[in-house]
């Protein structure tokens, strides 16, 4: 079992409420974060700017709702997010034919290009942290994660409906 000097540290100060599982997810959350955020960066996107661009390589033409959806964030979030990316001419917006209220962003080649340059950051990272774990170890690790992922959402589109 996992017991480092900070996690007794963090245990010292919260208790039995802390478990070596919610410790160890929250540092390697903490530490993916460190790492996407530097490789967005190093290839010129802000944070949250990869995720939309993911989003729109595999359905393009969506709503800004859409998209805020996908990425849990808010309009208001979403919408400085956006001007930002049409300004570094990552997507385009463009008025819905069908409904000329409605706005659909989409995303231009320089956008699909960027989001190439990160994917393939994200490959290296993956290396990094699966370094050492054989194929049978990195199906059964994304496997979990995968079982750990579908049950969060679960808890949390429950709660969202209950609300």
């Amino acid at each position: 079992m996992f017991c480092s000097d900070a996690f007794a540290k963090k245990r010292e100060v919260l208790g039995d409420h802390v478990t070596d599982f919610s410790f160890i997810l929250s540092v390697l959350f903490k530490l993916y974060h460190i790492y996407m955020k530097n490789s967005a960066q190093e290839i010129g996107l802000s944070w949250g700017q990869p995720q939309i661009l993911m989003s729109l390589a595999s359905k393009d033409m969506q709503t800004q709702k859409e998209l805020c959806e996908f990425i849990r964030i808010k309009p208001a979030s979403m919408t400085d997010i956006l001007k930002r990316m049409e300004r570094d001419e990552l997507i385009n917006r463009i008025r819905d034919e069908k409904d000329m209220r409605s706005i659909r962003v989409c995303i231009t080649e320089k956008g699909r290009e960027k989001f190439q340059a990160f994917i393939e950051k994200g490959t290296s990272i993956d290396d990094v942290a699966l370094r050492g774990f054989t194929a049978e170890e990195k199906d059964l690790c994304l496997h979990y994660l995968g079982r750990i992922l579908e049950n969060m959402n679960k808890d949390l589109n429950e709660k969202r409906e209950n609300a």
